[in-house]
């Protein structure tokens, strides 16, 4: 029996896990629930205009995804976070897509020009069209419920 096949085994696995790494990467994203003093909820008009959507947005290479949340909220609606974001919970809205939602209740407002609008929405009153999957993550980061709870 020849000892090299071994070897040559673990040397096609390594180098089929690096092309799946490539190939079939996954997305990582951070998805916000901003939450007013009287428990209202921030939501941005979708870019379409029409709907309506809780600030998220795509994890850049480099960055952690506190990091990338606290760039979202300022670059979508000028709040910077203050103190440190609570990780809810993550969800999958694809195979390759990962979300990590954040529940934030410590913030401030650093600007309001040049965003898309934003409002606050009661979690009883969401704004007509609000998928059903948006009311749910905002309805889990209220209740506190982790992940294994639901």
């Amino acid at each position: 029996m020849r000892e090299d096949i071994p070897l040559l085994g673990r040397w096609i696995a390594r180098a089929f896990q690096q092309y799946w790494r490539v190939a079939r990467g996954l997305h990582l994203f951070a998805e916000a629930c901003v939450l007013d003093k009287g428990g209202r909820v921030l939501m941005i008009e979708n870019e379409n205009g029409g709907s309506w959507e809780l600030p998220a947005g795509r994890v850049l290479k480099d960055e952690t995804l506190e990091t990338a949340l606290r760039r979202i909220l300022r670059d979508a609606s000028g709040i910077e976070v203050n103190g440190k974001p609570e990780l809810a919970f993550f969800y999958a809205c694809r195979e390759d897509h990962q979300t990590g939602v954040f529940t934030v209740r410590n913030w401030r407002e650093v600007s309001s020009t040049n965003f898309r609008e934003k409002r606050f929405f009661s979690p009883d009153s969401l704004p007509p069209g609000t998928a059903p999957g948006i009311a749910e993550r905002i309805r889990r980061c209220l209740e506190h419920r982790t992940t294994s709870e639901v």
